[in-house]
């Protein structure tokens, strides 16, 4: 299976909603604690959102895109554009969004994305934990360098990402309905990771320093499959 796509992902995301629904009510809420934040209709005069690596939005709120004027969604997957369309354009559409989904490497081509959009608020949609399937698996130490330059990029803009920085197999099976794992404040990485019931050892997807130092973040449990749990991270930056 293509982790940046392909039939096979799509397949697997489709038949995985109701697994995904907790993460994905869980991922809606924190992004609309953010919008009320910073009023995205107007979004400090950035009415507009380019959302990076789309895919089919299987795990992306409807609610909080329909709060922009303009969504343009970008993925290198040919079969995107029609699935996110499929899932969230007639409520975009009811809400007067305009969505332009585009096959492209926004990733790549990220500086004349940000030259074309100069209002416009970026959000990188789990894509930036992949990265290291997209290199030499032994080349890290470049992946690493490539993902800290996103944050000097973008310094200036308003942007914000979610992203896988841990996943592995867990100890004991996953129960289909059971709740999410949520970290507390003052808890270390380990102990988070104790909580996810994380059998070592874990994938690391390198994207430990994709924010700006002493950013908040928040954590996500994704009970990925009845054995296999992903830690997302996510964070929002303000000029």
């Amino acid at each position: 299976m293509n982790l940046t796509g392909g039939i096979a992902w799509h397949w697997l995301a489709w038949r995985s909603k109701a697994r995904w629904a907790p993460t994905s009510h869980a991922i809606e809420q924190w992004l609309l604690l953010n919008a009320q934040a910073f009023k995205p209709v107007e979004v400090q005069g950035q009415p507009s959102l380019l959302l990076i690596g789309a895919s089919a939005g299987w795990m992306m709120s409807s609610q909080w895109l329909k709060q922009f004027a303009r969504v343009d969604a970008y993925d290198i997957d040919p079969l995107a554009a029609v699935l996110f369309k499929w899932r969230h354009v007639a409520a975009l559409k009811a809400a007067g969004t305009e969505l332009h989904c585009h096959t492209r490497d926004a990733l790549q081509d990220l500086p004349s994305l940000l030259s074309s959009h100069p209002k416009a608020c970026v959000f990188f949609d789990n894509v930036l934990g992949q990265l290291r399937f997209q290199n030499l698996a032994t080349d890290w130490p470049l992946v690493e360098r490539r993902l800290k330059q996103f944050k000097v990029l973008l310094k200036g803009r308003e942007w914000g990402s979610i992203h896988d920085r841990m996943s592995g197999p867990t100890t004991n099976p996953i129960e289909h309905i059971s709740d999410l794992p949520v970290r507390h404040a003052d808890w270390h990485d380990q102990k988070w990771l104790a909580q996810l019931d994380a059998q070592s050892p874990w994938l690391d997807h390198l994207t430990n320093a994709i924010f700006p130092a002493g950013l908040a973040v928040q954590d996500f449990a994704w009970n990925f499959s009845p054995n296999y749990r992903h830690w997302l991270q996510a964070g929002w930056v303000r000029p």
